[in-house]
């Protein structure tokens, strides 16, 4: 959450900025909040909003502060379940939204629940539910395993018996 002072200063640093003005410029600096762009290319597929999957992992980048870079693979992890958990309930929500379109006109209450009665027996939403469990796990693991890492604070050394 950012303070309402760092937003008007992001503000007022806005209005006087000019922005690129060259088309090499312009296309620099559409990149500027990019650090690799791996997950963003794998992950948020053609009508996806890439704008919404970098929020996402700003969000959690600022939520969880990763120290190095195995902390970071574990915040990486958990953005990238989230994204997938995200497309899951966008897809859970169009068939459900089919499905009591073709439902016979009438009561709408009576409309879904025979809506979710057909769904329920559909092996495409017992597939979705199987996914999305699948994805909690991996967002949850990928917590779990962060905030256990930082408990233990084991220190970042050389293993001495290696060398």
């Amino acid at each position: 959450m950012k303070s309402p002072r760092r937003i008007n200063s992001s503000r007022a640093n806005g209005a006087r900025s000019r922005g690129p003005i060259t088309p090499e410029g312009k296309q620099r600096s559409s990149a500027n909040a990019l650090r690799h762009g791996l997950l963003a290319k794998c992950l948020v597929m053609e009508n996806e909003s890439i704008e919404c999957f970098d929020e996402l992992v700003t969000e959690h980048e600022e939520r969880f502060a990763p120290a190095d870079g195995v902390e970071l693979a574990m915040v990486e992890v958990m953005v990238a379940a989230k994204w997938r958990m995200r497309r899951a309930w966008a897809i859970e929500n169009h068939l459900m939204e089919k499905a009591i379109r073709n439902q016979p006109p009438g009561d709408e209450a009576a409309r879904s629940a025979a809506a979710r009665s057909h769904l329920a027996a559909s092996p495409e939403l017992n597939l979705l539910h199987r996914y999305q469990a699948r994805l909690q796990r991996i967002y949850q693991g990928a917590l779990d395993n962060l905030l256990l890492l930082r408990k233990l604070d084991l220190p970042n050394q050389p293993n001495p018996i290696s060398e």
